[in-house]
């Protein structure tokens, strides 16, 4: 078995974590590294356990993501799964994981069993929240099959559909790069779409320019070649219209800046080294509430 090495990438999800706290950042990336091995040191088996951690919010937002990714999928195959069976498999999703939390399986394996941040930490959660969790789960599905691009979908051959939550990665200036659009296909452009199943925020736009940039060499096409769509999916009225990202030069420059800053906490680069010292914690201590790591943050 190849032996794992860890080493500096970089992802808009890192970039965001490293720039709400860097403490954090570092619990998450280096602390945790080996942790998921038998041999590991309990201080790493713990950051590891607590990085594989999601709160409720996030938890919803993956099951969205993993029934839309299973509609789609299907579709490619030219079969339809009606509104009722996605709703009933994101049902059975959102129990079995919730109880994967409240029995504590992950103690065993953290990575495939959920791990609910409200949960570890003791906070309020009942039935009723399940319910209303569940809920909006319903409306955000049930938006995307009254959608124009659902309608769409039909009429599309094999060769329209590129890819659907492929983790993927590209070079840029030898730093790997992880991109993961959650839809992209092929018609008159290539479009990129990324479900949300929140609010609207500024970042969003940096996201899916990131996302330009690896369409461009995925596919080997030009900037005005691809076209960028955010679907906020809970919203009353959903909206499937592409938005203008930023450009190539803009994303390059940001990126460039960032993986830079992120080599400053550095010991070792050729080994991927940080030292916690460097990593300071965030000013903003009303985030350290909701944040995985509070156990060991010290």
């Amino acid at each position: 078995m190849v032996k794992l090495k860890s080493e500096l990438t970089w992802s808009f999800s890192r970039d965001r974590l490293f720039n709400d706290c860097q403490r954090a950042y570092y619990y998450n990336y280096y602390a945790s590294w080996g942790g998921w091995s038998k041999d590991a040191d309990e201080f790493s088996r713990k950051a590891y356990i607590l990085k594989n951690m999601r709160s409720v919010d996030a938890w919803i937002g993956d099951i969205i993501h993993q029934i839309i990714k299973w509609v789609i999928q299907n579709k490619i195959i030219k079969k339809d799964i009606a509104f009722e069976e996605s709703k009933q498999k994101a049902k059975q999703l959102l129990t079995k994981t919730w109880e994967q939390s409240r029995s504590r399986l992950w103690e065993d394996n953290p990575k495939y069993n959920l791990n609910l941040l409200e949960h570890y930490y003791k906070r309020d959660l009942d039935r009723e929240l399940l319910r209303i969790k569940l809920e909006k789960v319903t409306k955000s599905i049930n938006n995307f099959y009254h959608s124009s691009l659902f309608e769409e979908l039909s009429s599309l051959t094999k060769e329209n559909f590129l890819s659907v939550e492929d983790l993927d990665s590209f070079d840029f200036e030898g730093t790997k790069v992880f991109a993961i659009p959650d839809f992209a296909l092929k018609s008159n452009k290539y479009f990129l779409y990324d479900w949300k199943t929140g609010k609207p925020s500024d970042k969003d736009m940096l996201q899916l320019s990131c996302y330009v940039l690896y369409a461009i060499g995925k596919w080997n096409i030009f900037e005005e070649d691809v076209c960028v769509v955010p679907v906020y999916l809970n919203q009353e009225e959903v909206s499937f219209e592409q938005v203008k990202a930023l450009s190539v030069t803009e994303v390059k420059a940001y990126m460039r800046d960032s993986i830079s800053k992120m080599k400053e906490v550095l010991t070792n680069s050729s080994n991927n080294i940080a030292d916690i010292q460097k990593c300071f914690k965030s000013k903003a201590v009303w985030k350290c509430k909701s944040c995985k790591f509070q156990e060991i943050c010290k």
